[in-house]
């Protein structure tokens, strides 16, 4: 019964103990005397350490939010890189396979002229031939007889 009443801090035969400066300054920071030395009461000291654990509770959680706030921004940082990466190797790709269409193109547009060129030059060039085609142009422009084509009895 003695003991449960006992208070150490109030204790005539430890003042000279709990008056070194080593002691109090722990004394203070644990919250069991203020600083102007008086003794802080159980109820008290019981409610302020509730109130410390509650705010370091609360910046844990705040703490906490912004470490995860952090690695989401960064997680969204690092994937706008990588879709940055790959439009650009999209891009890239597109680019090359448009420079080897064009130039796939460019020979088949020459090659488009030339036939041009060539049907032009022997629709001006007046054919000599026995008899002047009888029949229509087929889809190449040239007259069947022409072309090599055997001719039916209507154009004989």
């Amino acid at each position: 019964r003695f003991l449960a009443t006992y208070n150490s801090l109030t204790d005539k035969h430890l003042v000279g103990y709990f008056s070194n400066a080593r002691i109090r300054r722990h004394l203070q920071r644990s919250g069991l005397i203020s600083r102007s030395g008086r003794i802080i009461p159980e109820k008290e000291y019981r409610l302020n350490a509730m109130r410390r654990d509650h705010q370091r509770y609360v910046q844990e959680c705040l703490a906490r939010a912004i470490f995860h706030k952090v690695l989401d921004m960064e997680r969204h940082h690092q994937l706008e890189i990588k879709r940055t990466l790959e439009y650009s190797a999209k891009k890239e790709r597109v680019q090359k396979i448009k420079v080897k269409l064009e130039c796939c193109l460019g020979h088949k547009f020459l090659y488009f002229q030339v036939e041009q060129f060539r049907r032009s030059v022997e629709d001006a060039i007046p054919m000599h031939s026995p008899h002047p085609p009888l029949g229509p142009r087929n889809r190449n422009g040239l007259h069947p007889l022409v072309a090599g084509e055997r001719a039916g009895r209507s154009q004989w």
